[in-house]
């Protein structure tokens, strides 16, 4: 009998899936792909009200029309879209992801409203095939924005994808490779040297590439913004409003190595306390006045900041959020989970006592701090770290706005995280914002998330490329996802691509209701010497939190 029902059902999918695809041909036959969203509420992050009552008429891939639904005259032939009690937000960009299996992660990214991506370092035969694809529509998937390979010191964290440089000549060398290959922005890493980095803005300069990313150790907050970092990721650089930096940039360039003396030893405590040491004393030197200079210095370059808040709190709250269950879960594959847990995490198996306690304290100053420096005219992105322990993609992107609403931030101005502080930052002047000529990416809600920025979650529908995505049809993609994670066997894919190349939006019929071990060195508190190695038995550990 289930099986008989099973073949019922999946008999009238079909039928349902042929006539709408029918419903396409006839359409697209006889002129312009057409779609109006009607009565909906415009919630546009470049302006301070929302417009009630709209009207937003899309062809193609394209926004034409904007306007009170009482005056915007629907074309004949246009799929509409009754939205009364709606809100329409631009697609969302997540500023800071790592891609692994793309066959899984594309279609949560789709499903959460993220239809931009900010790929910050990967094998580059991967990523740049994924990001033509994505383009093309040969492949469902966001858009997305790539840096290749990262550039990192001579003994990468990530040499699968990383170029490691020891000297300036090198690092010119590497920025030129990146360019060849296609790269959108040159990404730096934490071993980078001192000369090595400075010759890498330089050559970024010369060459057209933007440069972005971690902050090598030998290297003041405030040289990387004046050498023309673009953004600087992960927490709040509080380090740079610290007295202490300079003497803290002197041990970390010519201390000892206590990961070394840690696998002498085999007393991997040694690294969390070291952490806790040396990051409480960059605090206890916190100057305000330090601090505020920073980030007048950081907004006057246009130096972005990438917080990525949910790694941090994932990371400071690990032991509650692993014995709590979350249906987020199966979109995770077990291989990930179990490494995921906190007894078998290196950098939490390890942690001490004082090192919990830093840890916090230090969460608590990075809320005061990104507060702070949004306050003086520091541009924030929102970005993820996905797949991070205890991240996921698409929907963590509107946990880090809950996060960012919560250093103090309006839901609006999280909301601009996301949107037109992308657009800015890559000088894209079609997305970001709901007006004639923009991308028809969009999202449309069920509730107001200028009340309550979690309202971000509850979806109704999607529009990529000017093409709707129902709530089913949504659900159906994180189908595919769960599937994708429970056939994993380990951490390299085990799906037919082909699956995500089939998956390909179809219109709806004329009239539709829609009411049917992360150290702190990159939040600044402390940076430990990244070319060091953790070796615990036969399994190598570089800083496998943050990339």
């Amino acid at each position: 009998m289930g099986a008989m029902l099973s073949s019922a059902r999946n008999a009238l999918r079909s039928t349902l899936l042929l006539g709408l695809l029918v419903c396409t041909t006839v359409w697209a036959q006889t002129g312009p792909r057409q779609l109006a969203l009607t009565h909906v509420t415009v919630v546009n992050p470049s302006e301070a009200s929302p417009h009630l009552d709209s009207t937003v008429l899309i062809a193609n891939d394209r926004v034409v029309v904007v306007g009170p639904s009482k005056t915007v005259k629907i074309p004949r032939g246009a799929l509409i879209v009754e939205a009364s009690g709606k809100f329409l937000i631009p697609a969302l960009w997540d500023m800071h992801v790592h891609t692994e299996n793309a066959e899984r992660d594309f279609p949560m990214f789709v499903a959460n409203g993220v239809l931009g991506v900010r790929n910050m370092a990967g094998v580059a035969k991967d990523v740049f095939r994924w990001r033509e694809e994505t383009a093309s529509g040969k492949m469902l998937g966001p858009q997305i924005v790539a840096a290749g390979p990262l550039i990192d010191g001579p003994e990468p964290a990530h040499p699968e994808h990383a170029i490691p440089v020891r000297n300036a000549a090198e690092a010119r060398q590497a920025v030129q490779s990146l360019k060849a290959m296609g790269a959108d922005f040159v990404k730096v890493y934490d071993g980078v040297p001192r000369d090595a980095y400075f010759a890498i803005a330089e050559e970024s300069k010369k060459v057209g590439l933007p440069f972005v990313g971690h902050l090598p150790g030998s290297v003041r907050v405030a040289e990387a913004s004046d050498a023309g970092q673009r953004s600087l990721e992960h927490g709040a650089y509080l380090s740079g409003g610290s007295t202490y930096e300079e003497e803290a940039i002197k041990q970390e360039t010519s201390g000892p190595d206590v990961m070394e003396e840690a696998q002498r030893t085999g007393n991997f405590s040694l690294i969390p306390e070291d952490i806790a040491k040396k990051g409480n004393e960059l605090l206890d030197h916190l100057s305000s006045e330090r601090l505020a200079q920073l980030y007048k210095t950081l907004a006057k370059n246009g130096t972005y900041l990438t917080p990525t808040l949910i790694v941090q709190h994932s990371r400071v709250y690990v032991d509650d959020i692993s014995k709590t269950p979350d249906p987020r879960n199966g979109y995770i594959s077990k291989t990930e989970l179990e490494a995921w847990k906190p007894e078998n995490d290196m950098f939490s198996k390890y942690r001490t006592p004082r090192y919990i306690a830093y840890q916090k304290r230090e969460y608590k100053e990075t809320l005061k701090g990104i507060k702070l420096a949004q306050q003086l005219g520091v541009q924030l992105l929102a970005g993820t770290d996905v797949v991070a322990p205890w991240t996921y993609p698409g929907f963590s992107l509107h946990d880090e706005l809950g996060l960012l609403v919560e250093t103090g931030l309006t839901p609006l101005e999280a909301l601009r995280t996301a949107t037109i502080n992308p657009a800015e930052f890559f000088g894209m002047k079609d997305v970001g914002t709901i007006a004639p000529g923009m991308k028809a990416n969009l999202v449309l809600l069920d509730a107001d998330p200028l009340k309550n920025i979690a309202n971000t979650k509850k979806i109704s529908s999607v529009i990529m490329r000017g093409r709707l995505y129902t709530r089913i049809q949504l659900d159906d993609l994180l189908k595919t996802s769960a599937r994708i994670a429970s056939n994993h066997k380990n951490s390299s894919a085990s799906f037919d691509e082909r699956e995500l190349y089939s998956l390909r939006s179809v219109s709806e019929p004329k009239e539709l209701s829609t009411s049917s071990w992360e150290d702190g060195r990159q939040s600044g508190s402390y940076r430990t010497r990244p070319s060091s190695k953790v070796v615990c038995g036969s399994t190598k550990h570089h800083d496998p939190w943050t990339r």
